[in-house]
């Protein structure tokens, strides 16, 4: 299974509930047309827990510059389930239906 670290989650990031998936990274998330921004709903859980949730990834710019790809996650699973804050570090991999979402520190 293919895996990828977070590690780059900023104020911002909180203050948004997103996660930015780097250059690097993005190669486990749905591909980027240059020039095209898309919106892509995914499906993830929590490890350890089984239960799915959903998720938007945009990709893209319409100047055809390549970007971060950006993940939001539902405001409860950002806050109360991940907690996440600006020094916080995430590993996702992906399964055969989802990914899944490991929060290390």
């Amino acid at each position: 299974m293919e895996t990828i670290i977070i590690d780059n989650i900023t104020e911002n990031d909180v203050t948004n509930k997103q996660l930015r998936i780097t250059v690097n990274n993005k190669k486990l998330f749905p591909k980027e047309i240059l020039g095209k921004p898309i919106n892509h709903n995914l499906l993830f859980s929590i490890y350890p827990e089984s239960e799915t949730y959903q998720a938007s990834y945009k990709i893209g710019s319409w100047d055809g510059k390549s970007r971060s790809g950006i993940l939001k996650l539902p405001k409860n699973i950002y806050e109360e389930i991940l907690k996440i804050k600006s020094n916080s570090i995430l590993e996702i991999s992906k399964g055969e239906n989802k990914y899944i979402i490991k929060k290390i520190k």
